[in-house]
């Protein structure tokens, strides 16, 4: 037996035996809020080129084509995805999903020395892909303690030194990458808790506070660079006081930022979400008055582990793993588990997708292959495969909460629906050719919408 899978069955053993069927949510109004918050009413007038309306009682198709909500994935962290044969396929299964792409930054993984700054080819190549495809992408991270070069953590540079070398970086990236909408600033501030105090990057964020000091240092800076830039505050659990702290420091000193992030990675009992706390994390940090991101999120399909000690005895063998350049060990996805993984996830989406305050929902690990922490938490297996989590996304985003209608014209070519918000085209048959144009439905006052109609090339 090999050492890795020896090490997957020690794993398994240090599992909470739990059952793997899901208990559904109650899910009690969210129906209700999702009509009310994520459609709405739309007024169009249909016209020709030359101005004259398309007579009445015209049949016109209306398609959505894009959500206004970020769904979003992230391509930071399935690294073994573009050497597949079907890296094509991946492709176009996250697109098929998302409009929204969190893009790596991780400060080691492109800068060994100072100076010494090269992009990851990997990460250009799927950055420029997301963009082709219109969506929206987020850089993560400005900066974070982990996945650091050697020189920002040398126990013997002066502090000074360090700060130089992250206003350099943020400036690097906030200058070299214009394409990036939005950037997290200072991810998981509060966790430098767990980092050698020896360490340069510890005693620099020492030197200057602590986590809301620090957070404020970074928005300030970043805001300096590129004042117009939208800057997320992003951190590993919903229950850290700190986190809440440094929210309100940032607010009571002019520090501004534009979204809170809430990770939800899901590897053990204590960090699993139910339905209650998904509320409460949503109503503590929506009252903050911003725009909400659950910025990355994990459901495994696997069992979870019952405690910290052991999970945290799993992990440190999946590191000493990856440090000898050796495949990771990996606790198998079993169909159980994978239908788990679905029936939760239905709930967690629709849950959060039902919060006024939730402006994005983003998956993090793409595929089972070589998992982040050894644990599938894929929308994909190892092979490239979807999984019913991935179907149960593609009926909420592409079906339910997707509007495909037909409507009749009245006079002057108006016609009217409501459906969800976001970018639409409309298709009406007009003297014996097809007729096409395209607009959005967004929130706000209820006016007429001039379309103006463009005859459809015969592809035959």
């Amino acid at each position: 037996m090999s050492k890795s899978l020896l090490l997957s069955l020690v794993a398994v053993f240090c599992l909470n035996l739990a059952s793997a069927e899901h208990l559904p949510w109650g899910l009690d109004g969210a129906q209700d809020r999702i009509e009310a918050i994520r459609k709405g009413d739309c007024q169009l007038r249909l016209v020709l080129p030359d101005g004259q309306p398309i007579p009445k009682e015209s049949v016109c198709s209306l398609s959505q084509t894009r959500h206004a909500f970020n769904f979003g994935g992230s391509l930071a962290s399935d690294w073994q995805a573009p050497k597949q044969e079907w890296y094509d396929d991946f492709k176009a299964q996250f697109a098929n999903l998302f409009n929204y792409a969190t893009i790596d930054f991780y400060w080691a993984v492109h800068e060994k020395e100072p100076g010494g700054w090269s992009y990851n080819t990997d990460s250009r190549e799927k950055l420029n892909w997301a963009k082709a495809q219109g969506m929206t992408l987020r850089g993560h991270p400005l900066m974070w303690h982990e996945v650091l070069p050697d020189f920002m953590t040398d126990s013997a540079r002066d502090t000074s030194a360090i700060e130089a070398d992250i206003v350099r970086h943020v400036d690097r990236l906030l200058t070299s990458f214009p394409e990036i909408d939005e950037w997290d600033v200072y991810n998981e501030a509060p966790g430098i808790k767990w980092r050698d105090k020896k360490e340069g990057v510890r005693r620099w964020f020492e030197s200057v506070g602590g986590p809301s000091e620090v957070t404020e240092k970074m928005l300030r800076m970043a805001r300096s660079i590129h004042p117009n830039g939208r800057y997320i505050l992003n951190h590993y659990t919903d229950l850290d006081v700190e986190y809440e702290e440094s929210i309100e420091h940032c607010l009571s000193v002019g520090a501004d930022f534009e979204v809170i992030g809430i990770q939800t990675h899901m590897h053990t009992e204590m960090d699993s979400i139910d339905e209650d706390r998904l509320w409460k994390a949503l109503e503590t940090y929506g009252r903050f008055g911003k725009p909400l991101h659950l910025s990355e999120i994990s459901i495994l399909s696997c069992e979870r582990f019952s405690d910290w000690d052991s999970f945290n005895a799993w992990k440190d063998k999946v590191d000493d793993y990856d440090a000898r350049g050796q495949d990771r060990p990996t606790i198998p996805s079993t169909p159980e588990w994978e239908q788990y993984q679905a029936d939760l996830t239905h709930d967690f989406y629709t849950l959060a997708f039902s919060h006024p305050s939730v402006e994005s929902i983003i998956w993090w690990t793409i595929t089972d292959l070589e998992p982040w922490r050894g644990m599938p938490a894929g929308l994909l297996d190892a092979e490239g495969k979807a999984k019913p989590a991935y179907h149960a996304l593609d009926q909420l985003i592409n079906h339910q909460w997707n509007t495909q209608i037909e409507a009749t014209t009245a006079e002057d070519g108006r016609t009217q629906f409501r459906g969800f918000y976001g970018s639409y085209t409309v298709t009406v048959q007009h003297e014996g050719e097809t007729w096409t144009g395209e607009f959005d439905l967004r929130r706000g006052p209820l006016e007429v919408q001039n379309v103006v109609l463009r005859v459809t090339p015969d592809d035959g």
